[in-house]
């Protein structure tokens, strides 16, 4: 099953137009605030047996790497379809995450990072983690 909701990649993406100087209106602890909600929601779920792992790929340099990133969103969905839970999300231009659950959780999670590191042209860096550090 896809799950929809993602707590992660909404307030990732306001930290990072925050770190851009985009929020300047922001209260002085928003910023701080934001990350210790995201590793609660990254603890709660991995208290479920859900499992995460995220690429950082930034804005793809040429056509090639944009296509690896489209061929590894498409592996990371089939991937999705064979298990019990799952969730795609990320930021354009900068991550992609990868969150599993259910009873193969440990062998989906491995194939993901072994897709992902196939993929990766050199610079991607890959982490078992919803939380982008």
């Amino acid at each position: 099953m896809q799950d929809t909701y993602d707590p992660f990649s909404y307030l990732l993406n306001e930290i990072h137009a925050h770190d851009a100087g985009l929020r300047a209106d922001w209260d002085d602890q928003q910023r701080h605030h934001y990350l210790k909600v995201i590793l609660i929601e990254e603890a709660q779920e991995i208290a479920w047996g859900r499992r995460h792992v995220t690429v950082i790929h930034g804005d793809p340099v040429d056509d090639i790497e944009a296509e690896l990133l489209d061929e590894l969103f498409a592996a990371w969905e089939v991937i999705c379809e064979g298990g019990a839970w799952s969730r795609i999300g990320g930021i354009p231009d900068q991550h992609l995450t990868l969150s599993l659950g259910g009873p193969d959780v440990e062998a989906r999670l491995a194939q993901a990072i072994e897709c992902a590191a196939q993929s990766n042209p050199g610079h991607w860096k890959i982490l078992e983690s919803a939380v982008v550090r």
